[in-house]
This record gives C-alpha cells, sequence and structure tokens, in this order.
C-alpha cells in the first residue's frame, strides 16, 4: 500500500486506502484521452493511444482535444468521455 511520508520529519504516519478498482485490465475497453492542446500534445496523445492498444489490449481510443490549453476541459466534453469510456487519462503537463 502507498505510504505518505511527512519531509519535515514529523514520527506521525498517516494510512490512506486507495480508491476502489472497478476494472482487473483495461483489455477490450474504450479509453478516452483528453489532448490539451498544446504543441505536440496530439503526437503525445497519438502515442499514448498506440500504446495502449499494443500494450493494453484495448478495444477503442476517443480522443477529444480542450478548445483551449489554458483553461480546463468543459464539462460537457468530459462528460462525453465519462459516460463513453471505462476510464479517461487527462492531465498531460509540460
Amino acid at each position: 500500500m502507498p505510504q505518505l511520508v511527512d519531509p519535515t520529519g514529523k514520527a506521525a504516519r498517516t494510512q490512506r486506502s486507495m480508491a476502489p478498482r472497478r476494472l482487473r485490465s483495461p483489455g477490450g475497453v474504450r479509453v478516452g484521452l483528453v489532448d490539451s492542446g498544446k504543441r505536440n500534445a496530439d503526437r503525445f496523445t497519438q502515442a499514448l493511444g498506440d500504446l495502449l492498444r499494443e500494450r493494453c489490449h484495448v478495444a477503442e481510443i476517443l480522443v477529444r482535444r480542450k478548445p483551449n490549453p489554458t483553461l480546463p476541459a468543459p464539462p460537457q466534453l468530459l462528460e462525453e468521455l465519462a459516460g463513453a469510456c471505462a476510464f479517461v487519462v487527462h492531465g498531460v503537463g509540460d
């Protein structure tokens, strides 16, 4: 189980539990990818989709591009992906 460590040196430890997992394997599912709209994000998204197909055997990849790279993804875009996909990858940084 992952453990959070306090870098200030305090002795108290906090136990956290992971969120429940609904999938045992990503194989055969539809995955959503959010393209941030930044330069080369489309290349990264394409490469990630290719890896998911090759290594994890996902059935389908849905890619949606944010209209503005500096703002969060619009709620309707996220709702669409959440309703159509087993999981969504969002949050690619520089």
